[in-house]
């Protein structure tokens, strides 16, 4: 295997980016370099290349996705985002993916299911707004649509505790307050249907 070009990193310029027989394959420091022979123009041995995949890089790579998942939870796209940026290649990137689903480190059911619950405690969302959210953080439209056909959630309870919350009991309110909170809960990803039904149950709760 040849290599066939050695670069500096932009992002670390402590680092090298070293490409084999045209392709990148990973990134070393200076002392690594001098260790493993590894010099722009040189021929290296197959099994040097990947014992460095094996028992260096994807370390390395390994622990910048446990680092990244340790204090907040993440979809499988937000951790191989995460890797790119630290210019692993897709290759070992892949490698430490299937670690972390196989013992359960990433689960982007179990990611849409908490994210679901969180929003709804904190934040409440339409079910279109929520599953654009986890769209958006890379959850697959299936796991989407499977999680949100699994929660107990009314979108006309939401949207009535936002009008509750925004008018604070001054009910019903004026047209231009009405049209204001019209386009929060459209905002909000509530469907017209849904937001004429909260404000007919708000109508109904304050005796008007």
């Amino acid at each position: 295997m040849l290599v066939t070009k050695v670069i500096p990193q932009k992002r670390d310029p402590v680092k090298f980016n070293i490409y084999i027989d045209g392709e990148y394959f990973f990134a070393l420091i200076p002392q690594d370099m001098e260790y493993f022979g590894i010099k722009e123009g040189k021929e290296v041995p197959e099994k040097t290349v990947a014992f460095i995949q094996k028992s260096l890089i994807y370390v390395q790579a390994q622990n910048v996705a446990l680092g990244f998942i340790g204090y907040k939870m993440r979809t499988e796209k937000e951790v191989r985002q995460k890797l790119q940026e630290r210019d692993f290649s897709e290759g070992v990137i892949q490698e430490v993916l299937n670690f972390l689903c196989e013992y359960k480190y990433t689960d982007d059911r179990d990611y849409a299911q908490r994210y679901i619950k969180e929003r709804l405690r904190l934040n409440p969302r339409s079910a279109f707004a929520l599953r654009m959210e986890l769209l958006q953080r890379g959850v697959s439209d299936k796991i989407c649509e499977e999680v949100l056909s699994e929660t107990d959630f009314s979108e006309i309870d939401d949207a009535v505790m936002w009008l509750e919350k925004k008018t604070r009991g001054q009910w019903p309110p004026d047209e231009k307050k009405k049209k204001q909170l019209y386009g929060f809960l459209q905002r909000k990803g509530y469907a017209y249907g849904v937001i004429k039904d909260a404000f007919s149950e708000m109508d109904q709760k304050q005796g008007k």
